[in-house]
């Protein structure tokens, strides 16, 4: 693992692996963006790691700002900070590359999806795995009334599920209405792959569903899999498979 500090941040830091492919060169970067309260070394991560790095890429996974072994703490999470984190690592580590892929699983999906479309020419393709689209608005659903008064009034709330239990901060929410989902349909133009299992009880596939019905990138290709869950874990394979495949159609793997 390896440091990545912000140099108009100093007490801020990313903790980053960087694994090239056995004989070191290549062209092709992938960048994989862990979920809501996960980090690098999920089981995702490192499946999809070597198998990448079989398939000839270098692979990098970082822990954003308040996870993992970077510095920070979820009540200052922001969709804003989690794409200054993507941009910090590019310019230090993609710069290297010519091509860059982006791994985003579920909060991670939607950090993708935002850089892509702000900065479509730096992203070859996104390969999407259960992306919260609407992370934001459902974390509001779930709440509720009484915890939004809550949250209004200390500035902090504990969230809850069936993952995770933390302390989330009022900045995630002051920070969401840049990153609406109308705001995203007609400015993302990236090649995408998503796949999203049917079973998922923490971001409704039919979210997914609606992204490919409206959003304006070609190709955008949507991958269910039947009864599986958020995380995918049991089908891991299967999610290398269909990124393999993507790739290899669109001439995006070395």
């Amino acid at each position: 693992m390896a440091r990545l500090s912000f140099p108009h941040s100093p007490n801020d830091s990313l903790d980053f692996t960087l694994t090239l492919p056995p004989n070191a060169s290549t062209d092709t970067l992938v960048i994989y963006l862990h979920g809501f309260a996960s980090d690098q070394l999920g089981e995702k991560v490192l499946y999809l790691r070597d198998q990448f790095i079989a398939a000839g890429c270098a692979y990098l996974a970082f822990d954003h700002r308040g996870h993992g072994r970077s510095s920070g703490t979820l009540k200052e999470l922001t969709v804003s900070r989690n794409l200054e984190d993507l941009e910090a690592v590019l310019v230090a580590e993609g710069a290297k590359f010519q091509r860059c892929i982006l791994v985003g699983s579920s909060m991670g999906g939607l950090t993708a999806a935002w850089y892509a479309a702000r900065h479509p020419g730096r992203v070859a393709a996104n390969l999407l795995i259960a992306p919260g689209f609407r992370f934001i608005e459902r974390r509001i659903e779930e709440l509720g009334a009484p915890g939004l008064s809550l949250l209004k009034r200390d500035g902090e709330i504990v969230y809850k599920n069936e993952y995770v239990c933390v302390t989330i901060g009022k900045a995630l929410f002051d920070d969401a209405p840049e990153y609406t989902i109308d705001k995203l349909f007609p400015a993302y133009r990236t090649p995408t792959l998503i796949i999203h299992g049917t079973a998922d009880e923490s971001v409704p596939f039919d979210e997914s569903v609606e992204f490919v019905q409206y959003a304006a990138a070609r190709p955008l290709e949507l991958l269910l899999i039947a009864g599986g869950d958020h995380r995918l874990n049991e089908y891991k394979e299967t999610l290398f498979s269909a990124m393999r495949e993507f790739l290899r159609r669109h001439r995006l793997l070395p």
